[in-house]
């Protein structure tokens, strides 16, 4: 793809001509996607008489949470309202990519529908990313034994995270590695499990290269502008890497003649140009999304629970210290082969530490992209001898372990059914007849785990269901608890706790049992309309009236 921007073709021909030249690229990401594919189809594969499959196995609450927007876009939605959360909300343009791909389901067997268009999705940007990454890393490196080593290492390497979890100190610094809890920090992660990301990915490295290449900045922005639709905070990320690199350039220009790159004004006034282009371009959908989070209460709220601190800075000398010294020695060993381009590359990696640790509360989103420059001037060391020695391919076998120990705990995970990666299946039933008898979007209360689940499966909203999405979590899970901890309410208790949430519906399963005292058969505002393995859902009287 950004080869045919880069010549300014659209032709068949230039088209047929691109993916034969990447045809084994291309075969590459089938084969890296197929496998990630492997644990759940055997989730699919274990579910039976007693458990159904949610259709994740690393996750499963933000998994459902994705569903249940594509779900919003199937009963007829265009804007985003989170129904993990029964505050009132404006509709935003926000997750319009799973938006729309819900509207790709029909009414029959929909939550796996929902579940197949979101691994199809998966597999499909995740090809992207990796046809990216592999188109990136073709700018800085020429031969291509030693692109497929960057490849490679890139979609399947990780750090040394690997060794807390083998030595039982998973929770090392109050974190678990980041190999195990951010898919920007590293690669197979991302594929594995979020489609928005990999397509992120894919369009943020699609961008820089047609950026270092073109003449031009407009196909970059109109790529970041893409970028923003899927997860914005990476736009901010592109536009900080070109800054950083008009910087570098200015540097090399002023500081004088450098005796490997060299720049006159004529490059730097296009790069500024390129820049100031791209960022004009890009920035529509990135605005909007600051002023939603400023200025809409909803958003405004969600911001202050949507928390990703960057761990200890000791988790990532754990996850990029092996490779560390040889990144830098690579880039240096680019910027000396003349290679203007390289720079980009010096740009990111002295940008690194300021973008995880910088003063937002989504620091850990900022590592976007840091693994694929690490890798590439890890191999960049070698350009000149054009092959990896035996020692080194050694050392590169020590950034594996993470990604097999991901595939092969959630092989693991798929073929034992159990919660959260199954649920019983009475529990789908419930889902089910919300789904088929209540209105959409309908109130209801249940616990928070099947508060949940069930947006995932029925398009209604719930009063709790998901950290950040759930305003106030804390303080309504301590509001529901007084009330189901009282016996006896009396005769109007009942009606005004139910009306001060707008709750239309209660769902009474064993996690309910287990957590509140009260007996909603007891309440004379509750009419039970289905019961069956344990479960009830109850319609709230008043809400008819």
């Amino acid at each position: 793809m950004a080869y045919l921007c880069q010549f300014g073709k659209s032709s068949e021909k230039t088209m047929t001509e691109y993916f034969w030249k990447r045809r084994k690229v291309l075969l590459f990401a089938a084969v890296v996607m197929a496998i990630t594919m492997v644990p759940y189809i055997m989730g699919y594969a274990c579910q039976g008489e007693e458990w159904r499959f949610t259709g994740f196995v690393i996750g499963v609450e933000d998994g459902n949470s994705y569903l249940a927007k594509m779900l919003s876009g199937t009963s007829g939605r265009w804007l985003f309202r989170s129904p993990h959360s029964a505050v009132e909300q404006n509709g935003v343009i926000a997750y319009m990519p799973y938006i729309l791909l819900g509207k790709l389901a029909s009414a029959s067997a929909q939550h796996e529908q929902l579940v197949v268009l979101y691994h199809g999705a998966r597999f499909i940007f995740g090809s992207f990313a990796i046809l990216a990454t592999y188109d990136f890393a073709a700018i800085f490196i020429k031969k291509k034994n030693l692109r497929w080593w960057a490849l490679v290492f890139i979609t399947f390497g990780g750090g040394l995270g690997w060794v807390l979890v083998a030595i039982n100190q998973k929770g090392f610094m109050g974190s678990l590695p980041l190999e195990f809890i951010s898919p920007e920090s590293f690669g197979f992660l991302g594929l594995f499990g979020f489609p928005h990301l990999a397509a992120a990915r894919a369009f943020l490295l699609w961008g820089l290269t047609l950026f270092l290449k073109k003449k031009n900045g407009y196909i970059s922005g109109i790529l970041w502008l893409l970028t923003g639709f899927f997860q914005p905070m990476v736009v901010a990320i592109a536009w900080a890497l070109i800054g950083s690199y008009l910087i570098m350039v200015t540097l090399f220009m002023y500081i004088g003649q450098n005796k490997y790159l060299s720049f006159g004004m004529d490059f730097l006034k296009l790069t500024l140009n390129k820049s100031v282009q791209a960022v004009l371009i890009s920035c529509p959908i990135l605005l909007y999304t600051a002023y939603i989070f400023l200025r809409d209460p909803y958003f405004k709220s969600w911001t202050i629970q949507n928390r990703f601190p960057s761990p200890h800075i000791a988790h990532y000398l754990i996850a990029y210290g092996l490779v560390l010294p040889f990144a830098i020695a690579g880039i240096i060993e680019l910027i000396k082969s003349k290679q203007q381009e390289s720079l980009m590359l010096a740009a990111w990696f002295l940008i690194s530490p300021f973008l995880i640790y910088a003063p937002v509360i989504a620091q850990r989103r900022l590592a976007e992209g840091i693994w694929v420059m690490l890798i590439i001037g890890l191999v960049g060391n070698y350009i000149v001898i054009g092959k990896i020695p035996k020692m080194i391919q050694g050392v590169l076998l020590l950034l594996l372990p993470s990604t097999l120990f991901i595939i092969s705990g959630s092989i693991l995970r798929a073929s034992k059914p159990a919660n959260p990666v199954f649920i019983a299946v009475e529990e789908a039933y419930v889902y089910e007849f919300i789904a088929e008898n209540v209105d959409k979007d309908s109130i209801v209360l249940s616990s928070y785990k099947i508060g949940n689940n069930l947006p995932a499966w029925a398009p209604v909203r719930v009063v709790m269901g998901h950290g950040p999405e759930t305003i106030d979590l804390d303080k309504i899970q301590s509001e529901v608890s007084d009330f189901f901890s009282i016996e006896d309410h009396g005769d109007n208790g009942c009606d005004v706790f139910f009306e001060n949430f707008n709750i239309d519906y209660l769902v009474w399963g064993s996690l309910e049992k287990d957590k509140w005292q009260t007996d909603p058969d007891d309440l004379n505002c509750l009419e039970e309309i289905y019961r069956q393995g344990g479960y009830s859902v109850f319609e709230v009287n008043q809400r008819k009236k």
